[in-house]
């Protein structure tokens, strides 16, 4: 399980559920700028990167193939789509650009409510597994990223997504808390090993209970991970969970999107 390559044929699909509440207005740890715009601005480089990996040249002619399909749910006191429900790539770089590079985030929709982003993107989910574009492809994955501590449980739910699957695999599900305190003791990407215990994702009970909702890191993941530098002290068994610390953190966990495929000369043509 969770061996196909990313290709034409079998495209992946990722599915970003960001926390857009008020608090994501505050500086990013360490910088001047806000949450929301450090997130925008790190899922715009992974965006290009995989459209890179979508375009063929063949004489003086480029072409853009669907290799990657995006979803965005942002969310606060309720979720928002922003854009389709699925897009292909080309359609997701195009609207990126024309939202000044935002996704549609501006810290402006309230409060947090974890559960109801997590149904809304299982609304997305539960039809694209079915999908002839994706039943057989790398399982789809869901990427939340939260600066705050959600006003209600959305384990039920992240439960119920996990068990989605194509043929190839369960749904994925990736937990990023930024400015968390955890148990773990690292330094930046270069060290982190991962987390494989609710005693190392505490002591605080929302880090153990994100730990708790995200999936275990699949070989094929944590091997890529591996290869391509992004996490090279990662442990097995760890868990797609991470306290995001610093703004170069949140760059390496966004590229964790990159390891269905890893890098482009990976994925099938």
């Amino acid at each position: 399980m969770y061996e196909k390559k990313v290709s034409t044929q079998n495209p992946g699909l990722i599915i970003a559920c960001n926390d857009d509440s008020g608090s994501t207005a505050d500086s990013f740890p360490g910088t001047t700028d806000s949450v929301w715009k450090w997130i925008a601005r790190y899922w715009g480089l992974i965006l290009m990167e995989l459209l890179t990996r979508c375009t063929t040249v063949q004489g003086e002619t480029a072409s853009i193939k669907p290799r990657y399909f995006n979803s965005f749910v942002n969310y606060g006191s309720q979720p928002k789509v922003w854009g389709e429900p699925v897009m292909d790539i080309e359609t997701t770089i195009k609207k990126y650009k024309e939202a000044d590079n935002s996704l549609g985030l501006g810290a402006r929709l309230g409060g947090t409510d974890a559960k109801a982003a997590f149904k809304k993107s299982y609304e997305i989910l539960k039809d694209a597994v079915q999908d002839e574009r994706f039943k057989d492809s790398f399982p789809p994955m869901v990427f939340h990223m939260t600066d705050g501590l959600s006003a209600t449980d959305a384990r039920p739910v992240a439960e119920k997504i996990k068990q989605l699957q194509t043929s190839d695999g369960n749904v994925l599900i990736v937990n990023a808390f930024i400015g968390t305190q955890t148990s773990l003791k690292y330094e930046g990407p270069e060290d982190f090993t991962g987390y494989t215990s609710e005693a190392e994702a505490g002591p605080s009970k929302d880090n153990i209970r994100l730990f708790n909702m995200s999936s275990e890191m699949p070989e094929a993941i944590y091997q890529n991970l591996i290869d391509d530098g992004i996490f090279p002290n990662l442990r097995k068994g760890s868990r797609l969970f991470f306290d995001v610390r610093t703004k170069e953190m949140l760059k390496h966990v966004i590229q964790v999107v990159g390891s269905i495929g890893s890098r482009g000369d990976r994925a099938e043509r």
